[in-house]
Formats: structure tokens, C-alpha cells, sequence
């Protein structure tokens, strides 16, 4: 059981919600100072998503995008403003 899910339904194309997740990542790599791996595949795209004390992935399909994440200890003191954070850019690029 991750420490964060955070599920997004999403009314896009599946060509359209990778360009979003794409955009999305992007952003939260200049922002947030993360690594990101993105892997695409026929009906699902996932992403790695790796920063100091997070181990996340991000999981897209037709119909929504699941962020997953691990905290280490200091991480977990700082969950709220990560979530508020993974919320934003979420809603923004999948409203």
C-alpha cells in the first residue's frame, strides 16, 4: 500500500492524455527538481518518478492517470504539500 494514490479521470484521447502526462511531467521536473522515466506502451503509459525520500509512478490509460507514492520518513513529514502539489498539476493539465 503506497503512502499517496491520487486518481484523475480524464475525458482525452489516449493520443491527448499523453501529450498531457508528458507536459505534466515536464513541468513537475523544472518545478519540483525530479527525475522522471516516461515509458509508453499500447493502452498504457507508466512513469518513474524519482526525488530525495519519494519513489513514485504514474500510471495513464483511457480514462484516467493514477499517481502512486512511497515516502521515506522525512518525506512523510511533508505529504500534504506533496499532494497538494501532485493535485494541482493534475487538475491543471487534466481538467
Amino acid at each position: 500500500m503506497s503512502d499517496l494514490r491520487i486518481e484523475k479521470a480524464h475525458s482525452f484521447d489516449f493520443a491527448t492524455a499523453r501529450t498531457q502526462a508528458q507536459k505534466w511531467l515536464q513541468e513537475a521536473q523544472a518545478e519540483f527538481g525530479l527525475q522522471a522515466t516516461y515509458h509508453q506502451g499500447d493502452n498504457v503509459d507508466t512513469a518513474t518518478i524519482k526525488k530525495s525520500g519519494v519513489d513514485a509512478k504514474a500510471v495513464l490509460d483511457a480514462d484516467k492517470i493514477v499517481f502512486e507514492a512511497d515516502f521515506n520518513f522525512l518525506a512523510k513529514l511533508f505529504k500534504g504539500v506533496i499532494q497538494n502539489g501532485i493535485q494541482q498539476g493534475l487538475d491543471k493539465f487534466f481538467a
